[in-house]
Order: C-alpha cells, then sequence, then structure tokens
C-alpha cells in the first residue's frame, strides 16, 4: 500500500530556513505504491511511479532535513562545487527538467525549460557539473532516443554535444570543463570522449562496447568506468592504457527490489585525490562496499553488510565514503570510515534514500 504515513511527513514545499546549516551530504528519497517494477521499453524504462524528495544532512546524522519538494520526482541532487547551488532534476511539471535552487531548498529555478534546442526534447536530466562550476552536460530525450547537452552552468548556452551520432547519455563532465565522456546506443556503449568546443569524438574503448557511467579522474587525465561483465576499468583520455581493475565484482546496477528489472548504473567512484576508486562488488554475498588504488592494487572489502549496499560516494577529504544499503524494505544513508569499521546509519526514513551526493 502506499505510504500513507510518509505523505504528511512530506507535506511542504521547497525551502528550509535561510542561514541554515549547509548539508554535508544530499539525496533523494522515494516512495511508492506496492512493490517497485522496472523494466525496459522501446525508447526507456517503464516504472513503477514514485515520488521523490530531496534532503540534507550533517556527516554526523544532524541536521536531517527536506530541502525540495515539488511533487513529482525529484533527484540526482549535487552540490555546486562553491556551495551556492543545489541541482536537481524533477517531472513536477509533466517532463523531466534541471533546476537549481540554493541550498537551504529556496530560490528554485528551471535551468532547461528554454534550453532552445527543439520542442522535441521534451525531458532534461542526468547533470554533471565541472570542477570550477561553471559548465555543465546533462541529456535530452525526446521519448525515443536521448543527446548529451553541454551548458552554462545557469543552463544558458545549451548545445548539443554530437547529435550526429544518434542516441547518447551517462555523460561526465571533465574536471577543467573542456571535455565530455559518454556512452550510449549509438556506438553499443562503448565509450566515447569529446574535447570542447568542437573536437573529433573519440572512441575510447573501441573494442569494448557495454562501457557505463564514466568518471574523470582530478587531473582530468583518465576515465574510469563499469563494463556489463561487472568490473572495472579505466582508460587515458587518448584512448591509451586501457586496464581491467577488478574481476568477479559481478555488479552493475543498484535495484530498489527483486522486481527492479532494469535498476540504475551504479558506477566507481574516484577519491579527490585520485589515488583511489571506491566501488560495489557482489563476491559471495550481498553487494558490499570496496576500495583499490587506481591501478587495481590494494582491493580490500570496507563493508560486511548482509543486505545490498550501493551509491559509493567519497567525502571531500577522503576519509570517509557514505553508501546506501537496505535496513528492511528499503535503502537507508551510511557513512563508513576509510579503514572500515562499524558504518553509521545516519536516516531512518520512510522511503528509499537513491542518489546521494557529498557537499565538495
Amino acid at each position: 500500500m502506499l505510504l500513507i504515513a510518509a505523505i504528511g511527513f512530506f507535506a511542504g514545499q521547497c525551502g528550509a530556513e535561510e542561514g541554515s546549516v549547509l548539508p554535508d551530504i544530499v539525496f533523494s528519497l522515494k516512495v511508492w505504491e506496492g512493490t517497485y517494477v522496472s523494466q525496459d521499453v522501446p525508447g526507456g524504462v517503464k516504472s513503477t511511479p514514485a515520488v521523490s524528495t530531496i534532503w540534507g544532512v550533517r556527516a554526523d546524522g544532524s541536521e536531517l532535513r527536506k530541502l525540495v519538494d515539488m511533487g513529482g520526482a525529484a533527484d540526482a541532487p549535487t552540490l555546486s562545487p562553491d556551495g551556492r547551488w543545489l541541482y536537481f532534476q524533477c517531472n513536477a511539471g509533466g517532463h523531466y527538467s534541471e533546476y537549481r535552487c540554493r541550498p537551504d531548498g529556496g530560490g528554485v529555478e528551471n535551468l532547461t525549460a528554454n534550453h532552445g534546442l527543439g520542442a522535441q526534447w521534451l525531458d532534461a536530466y542526468g547533470c554533471s557539473l565541472s570542477a570550477d562550476g561553471s559548465t555543465m552536460a546533462y541529456t535530452v530525450h525526446d521519448g525515443s532516443i536521448g543527446n548529451v547537452v553541454v551548458a552554462n552552468a545557469d543552463g544558458s548556452g545549451a548545445r548539443l554535444l554530437a547529435p550526429e551520432l544518434g542516441y547518447t547519455y551517462m555523460a561526465a563532465m571533465s574536471p577543467d570543463g573542456r571535455s565530455v565522456a559518454f556512452s550510449g546506443p549509438a556506438r553499443g556503449y562503448r565509450l566515447l570522449l569529446r574535447d570542447l568546443p568542437d573536437g573529433t569524438v573519440r572512441e575510447l574503448t573501441p573494442a569494448h562496447p557495454d562501457s557505463y557511467a564514466p568518471q574523470f579522474t582530478p587531473d582530468g587525465k583518465t576515465v574510469v568506468f563499469v563494463r556489463r561483465d561487472g568490473d572495472v576499468y579505466r582508460v587515458d583520455t587518448d584512448g591509451g592504457n586501457l586496464q581491467r581493475l577488478t574481476s568477479g565484482n559481478e555488479y552493475v546496477e543498484f535495484r530498489l527490489s527483486a522486481q527492479d528489472s532494469h535498476g540504475s548504473t551504479d558506477g566507481p567512484r574516484v577519491s579527490p585525490d585520485g589515488a583511489m576508486v571506491a566501488f560495489i562488488a557482489r563476491r559471495g554475498g550481498a553487494p558490499n562496499l570496496w576500495v583499490m588504488d587506481l591501478d587495481g592494487g590494494g582491493q580490500r572489502q570496507v563493508t560486511q553488510r548482509r543486505t545490498p549496499c550501493g551509491r559509493p560516494r567519497w567525502s571531500p577529504d577522503g576519509r570517509q565514503l557514505a553508501f546506501v544499503s537496505f535496513e528492511g524494505d528499503y535503502p537507508q544513508l551510511f557513512v563508513v570510515g576509510l579503514d572500515g569499521g562499524e558504518a553509521r546509519r545516519l536516516t531512518d526514513l520512510p522511503g528509499a534514500v537513491s542518489l546521494v551526493e557529498w557537499r565538495r
């Protein structure tokens, strides 16, 4: 049944009081009726209708509060590097748009309602910001295919990155904002890279289709990603030095239920200093959090949970990792030290803690 108790809990509009303490971690909280089900359909994914809100919390579990509640599904929150803006996507208007607001939830503005790319592009989602917060990449979708877009951080100057390729998405902006790594059906999910503004598209993994969720190292020289086989790989941005870093992970997607057939790609994350990679692996038992060196050495398991873990995210100082793991029917938010030990549970909310990001 619908989480009736949660509806009253979520009631209200965007906004916490101005001047309140900035959250260390932002995340989306998803609720739905019955069992969560998803499946692939032509042009996309069909899933159980859900309502999502954006929340913030301090790393010690204090100051837990709802920041954004627009109705519909508000998801994929991220904070700008200077801490001024909270970016997120929401379909409250019937289609997804990229939004931003103050970190307290006030001053919401739609960044993609008037992107000027053509009326056929009804949805916009999947924001990735450059390290200086000046540039972003996201995806637009017309109901059948998607295309990567590059724009200024306020949504101005939007342009399609590589419309000649066909269906592309999964975009990651380089730290310096000068190139974008992306994937998609257009090249069998081979990893692609285009230097901005008009560089030639390079295939980074020509012999390796099914490459997902790229992330740049902080120096912008390497891209780390996950393949359909479940393992973590790296490749230099010139296409050289392709390496398989793990073996036997058996993990690609985080799933909200046993009937969540599509799931959501849950890729590796590079540490702030670029020296390590956090990832999820299922190596006997439930998927758990692991870390390793950037060259694949020093692999070790950080959590020992009996329920599935996902969404690893580094703290800005690289000493802690946030992640989600199931408690009962829903995943909740946890933080654990890099050296392992008992993870601290930060939330006990009537719904699924989904996408998570730290304030940089």
